[in-house]
């Protein structure tokens, strides 16, 4: 793979099957026996689709930022911003307001075209910010 070839695998990931909804693309670009660290029972398009959607379906008026994507022939990493209001935040901060780490890195290894594993990261000063509200 080239890493232009695991920019755009990233890229359609954030900005189409995220941005748009476009869940019928994952079968495109994920592995038959992709890892998705937030889906520990399921693998293959049915666990990245199970991410996506279950991300994308707690936000109904979801808008993604992509602010960058590095590659390299084997991996890709999206470094996002999502904006919306959950209907489920992650947790609530000690005086009741909600936090819903919206600061994302998603770090893609990609083999043959698909992806293999994906995990993501939470940004950790974005969380605790929330959480001090």
């Amino acid at each position: 793979m080239s890493q232009e070839a695991c920019h755009a695998i990233m890229s359609t990931y954030l900005d189409e099957v995220l941005g748009q909804r476009r869940f019928d693309l994952i079968p495109g670009i994920a592995a038959d026996d992709l890892i998705d660290h937030t889906q520990p029972h399921l693998r293959g398009p049915a666990a990245l689709v199970a991410h996506a959607r279950g991300f994308c379906d707690n936000t109904p008026d979801l808008r993604i930022e992509v602010l960058r994507i590095i590659a390299t022939d084997e991996t890709a990493l999206g470094i996002w911003r999502w904006y919306g209001e959950p209907k489920n935040p992650s947790t609530v901060s000690t005086s009741g307001a909600p936090v819903a780490p919206r600061l994302i890195a998603s770090l893609f290894d990609i083999s043959n075209g698909k992806i293999t594993e994906y995990r993501a990261f939470v940004d950790a000063v974005d969380v605790f910010t929330q959480l001090a509200r």
